[in-house]
């Protein structure tokens, strides 16, 4: 995006397509003066204040009328992209929306994806974490996604981090005035409140670390893979999480060769479903290359749900630990159970076979059990999120990177390596969280970020 700085640029910010409205975003050097030449008004909106709205008839190049639209005014620094900036409204036939950019872009040209809100970045309007959360919003899943991004897109998780890098950089300033100024009549250093400011950083890193599995969780999904001997109720299961009868189920076993996916909102969260082919020695080369890919996709998956028929003997897989760590076990088909078995509900965990959570797709309440279980695994709070989390995988991947250097930092100071070994990894801690901030992002990361967003925005 090696573009002049505050060349005008415009795009439909409104998704293509027949509607009641759609919105044409114009911004940059001249925005006003260049959506006045086709507007009737033209000295009204050259006079407009700030956020004011302005109707009137947008001609073509050649004075032809195109529409009636309503163009809104944001002049600079007060608006999205901190430049000035004109949104049109027109109606929602696409030949008229094409007709109207077709003529703005005879003295502007097409924003690329995300060029909007990279140049509300480059302006000081949002931080790089900001600007991120903005695509996280457009594309969040479930309302705990919209919550986690909407506290992004406030600052809320960018004042945390600056809160920290301001710790850090006060630590390392420290240690650099010891070093630069050993020589003179000063006060020493206090160590010890230097280690307890270090420690405190270190801490309020490994939260954030820590808070940001429950955020992988929310922006992604939660993957749950559905798993089991043939005909034990996968697909039924699956149906009615999804509320619709997207798998197809029959009384004979092998029915599902491949896996399904779908995603459904879950108390608020993406739950990612995979059916998958049910677990059994087989003969038939399709189905076995069906059961290869269900043990591969339990192997990725975030949960295993495993599925033992209440009304039946099956032996259960014997899973590795790994899988074992992050498998619930299901006791399926339970309205087949005789009602005097209603007593062992409570004391069912799904930690064992033995112990499987009795689930039924038949009855009204026949998955409460499982539900709560989901929720209790993950520690997934049901109310609203308290606190900004860290949901980008860029963003955990350089937040761990920092806690490794405060860790080493913490370590030299208790080992008397040296300050200037300490303010060194007290600058690379500095630089991580800066990365997440974009205070240090190079442009081939602003180019890769933005790539992801949609034209428009």
């Amino acid at each position: 995006m090696s573009r002049p700085i505050g060349e005008p640029i415009c795009a439909l910010i409104t998704p293509p397509g027949h509607a009641a409205v759609t919105l044409i975003r114009l911004s940059g050097y001249g925005a006003l003066g260049i959506v006045a030449k086709y507007f009737k008004n033209r000295r009204k909106l050259l006079q407009a204040p700030t956020h004011t709205a302005v109707f009137g008839v947008f001609h073509d190049h050649l004075g032809k009328p195109l529409d009636q639209v309503l163009c809104t005014v944001f002049r600079a620094p007060k608006s999205y992209t901190g430049e000035d900036s004109v949104e049109i409204s027109c109606h929602g036939n696409p030949r008229i929306a094409a007709r109207i950019l077709e003529n703005l872009l005879l003295e502007a040209r097409l924003a690329e994806p995300g060029e909007f809100t990279l140049r509300a970045l480059l302006n000081g309007k949002l931080d790089l974490m900001q600007a991120e959360a903005v695509n996280d919003l457009i594309g969040a899943a479930g309302s705990k996604a919209e919550s986690a991004a909407l506290m992004q897109v406030q600052g809320l998780l960018s004042n945390r981090l600056r809160a920290l890098l301001d710790g850090i950089n006060d630590a390392r300033l420290r240690c650099e005035l010891a070093i630069d100024f050993a020589d003179q009549d000063l006060p020493p250093l206090d160590e010890k409140d230097l280690q307890q400011r270090v420690s405190k950083l270190l801490k309020e890193a490994c939260e954030l670390l820590g808070e940001g599995r429950l955020g992988r969780l929310i922006r992604e999904g939660i993957k749950v893979c559905l798993a089991g001997a043939p005909n034990a109720g996968k697909s039924s299961l699956f149906n009615a999480f999804l509320k619709q009868n997207r798998a197809i189920v029959t009384p004979h076993p092998g029915t599902t060769r491949d896996y399904l996916e779908e995603s459904v909102s879950f108390h608020g969260y993406k739950l990612v479903l995979i059916d998958t082919a049910g677990l059994r020695e087989s003969e038939n080369d399709i189905e076995r290359e069906g059961i290869s890919r269900s043990r591969a996709l339990m192997r990725e998956a975030d949960l295993v749900l495993y599925l033992l028929p209440a009304d039946e003997a099956v032996e259960p897989e014997q899973l590795t630990p790994e899988l074992s760590a992050k498998t619930l076990w299901l006791a399926s088909k339970w309205d087949l159970i005789s009602a005097d078995s209603e007593n062992e509900k409570s004391e069912r965990d799904g930690c064992t076979p033995e112990l499987g959570i009795p689930v039924s797709t038949l009855e009204p309440k026949g998955l409460e059990a499982l539900q709560d279980a989901i929720l209790q695994r993950f520690e997934l709070p049901t109310g609203d999120l308290e606190r900004p989390l860290v949901t980008n995988a860029r963003h955990l991947a350089a937040l761990e990177r920092a806690m490794q250097a405060l860790t080493r930092a913490q370590q030299s100071l208790e080992h008397q390596a040296g300050y200037e070994f300490t303010a060194f990894d007290l600058a690379a801690a500095a630089g991580d969280i800066g990365e997440i901030l974009g205070i240090s992002a190079d442009g081939d990361l602003l180019n890769d970020i933005f790539a992801n967003f949609c034209i428009g925005k």
